[in-house]
């Protein structure tokens, strides 16, 4: 098959550390490298600004193309509405005879959906769709507090959301959670959708049964590391998390144990609103006398990143709302226990007391509880959890697994559409 992925904002080969670049970003990657593995040809239509390059390879049968859209420099997702028209043009005009002849277009969050369902108007293809984030969940728990809407345009994005699902032949939900709220909350239909949970490069990463001497490794002196990972940006929670550090830091007193929290610095040259975030952050952790038990890191390398999730004890993703959690299946295939937010994906990750706990983030004290939880535990208990979460990482999110179920979806769709063009012209 011929798949055309069209992700305006999330570019699939984004580095870490630049701005909206995240887990979807590595998504994208992963699936449009594992699908071309399997024999696939896949093209990923996303923005060109700055210095990156017009077109760049994943691997063999799997490339990024890049069309500039609006002003020349980063553009915020949020604010990509009115130039959306413009890059699906530039798409169809350069990509003509390629997508006429493939088989697929699959649109990636909001903007990616809406510019493939231009395309699929213009060209007359399926349509697939997977959301990675509704604007619907991100708003009960997130509201946009600016007096014109103009931080989230929730105003814009939720309405476009819905006539992208509405059109789609089939899409793809991360877990059931996103599932129901596709029937929920926009009145999708649910024999249109498919449950395909993200996935994580399983050989990647190497658990270790030492993490003690790989701490040591990193110059982390006390006797627990913790560990997050995400861009500068409140909806990661990372100042939620701040304000949990205290109780834990307490109770382990009561052990005699000390903690080490390592939390993201930023890139090099933040943001206006990246230093600001942290600036808050900052103030918050001497304000609580907890700044000696952070470690602010920088822009992490891919080994620098995986060793530390093997080396932490606890990893923690706080966030508010969390569409599916990556991250957390990637700590799992680190062989490292989790805490994370129960607010979207990570409730159909994690099993509570196996492989690690849910808890509100926006409960300090209740957050900070669950992280003893497991540091409390004795070394063979800790060292259960993590195996238990990298058997799971292992059997239920291997890239090949999650791709060949979403090629799957795609030959699934094709087959009825033509079908249904075929009676069409009977």
């Amino acid at each position: 098959m011929r798949i055309a992925f069209f992700c305006p904002h999330s570019d699939p080969l984004a580095r870490p550390g630049e701005p909206d670049a995240g887990g979807q970003c590595v998504y994208e990657a992963q699936v449009a490298m594992a699908l071309a593995a399997q024999g696939h040809e896949v093209r990923c239509f996303t923005r060109h600004y700055g210095n990156k390059l017009e077109h760049e390879v994943i691997q063999n049968r799997a490339v990024v193309f890049r069309y500039p859209m609006g002003p020349p420099v980063f553009l915020r997702k949020e604010d990509m509405g009115p130039y959306l028209s413009e890059f699906t043009q530039q798409v169809i005009t350069d990509q003509h005879s390629w997508l006429e002849q493939a088989s697929i277009f699959h649109g990636h969050y909001w903007d990616g959906g809406g510019t493939a369902l231009g395309a699929c108007l213009a060209l007359g293809k399926p349509l697939v769709f997977t959301s990675h984030s509704l604007g619907a969940l991100k708003r009960d728990r997130i509201p946009d507090a600016t007096s014109d809407g103009s931080s989230f345009r929730y105003h814009i994005r939720i309405p476009a959301e819905r006539h992208v699902l509405h059109a789609a032949d089939g899409i793809i939900a991360l877990s059931e959670v996103e599932r129901n709220a596709l029937v929920d909350c926009y009145d999708t239909e649910l024999d249109r959708i498919h449950i395909v949970p993200g996935g994580v490069d399983i050989d990647a990463f190497t658990p270790t049964e030492n993490k003690a001497t790989l701490k040591a490794s990193l110059g982390i002196e006390t006797d627990f590391l913790v560990f997050t990972v995400g861009r500068l940006d409140p909806r990661k929670g990372f100042f939620e998390l701040v304000a949990a550090i205290p109780y834990v830091v307490e109770a382990l007193q009561h052990l005699n144990k000390r903690v080490t929290f390592l939390l993201p610095g930023g890139p090099e040259h933040p943001s206006a609103e990246e230093s600001a975030y942290k600036r808050i952050m900052q103030t918050e952790a001497e304000a609580r006398n907890v700044a000696g038990h952070i470690r602010w890191f920088p822009r992490l390398s891919d080994d620098d990143l995986k060793r530390r999730y093997a080396a932490a004890d606890v990893f923690v993703c706080p966030s508010p709302y969390e569409p599916f959690g990556l991250v957390l299946v990637e700590a799992f295939a680190s062989g490292t226990p989790v805490v994370s937010t129960p607010h979207g994906g990570p409730k159909e990750i994690v099993t509570c007391g196996v492989d690690g706990y849910l808890a509100e983030p926006t409960d300090p004290k209740a957050f900070a509880g669950r992280i003893v939880d497991i540091l409390g535990q004795s070394d063979e208990r800790r060292a259960e959890m993590g195996h238990a979460a990298l058997v799971k990482a292992k059997e239920r999110y291997a890239w090949h697994a999650v791709s060949q179920r979403i090629a799957e979806v795609y030959q699934k769709l094709e087959t009825m559409v033509l079908s249904r063009s075929d009676r069409a012209g009977a």
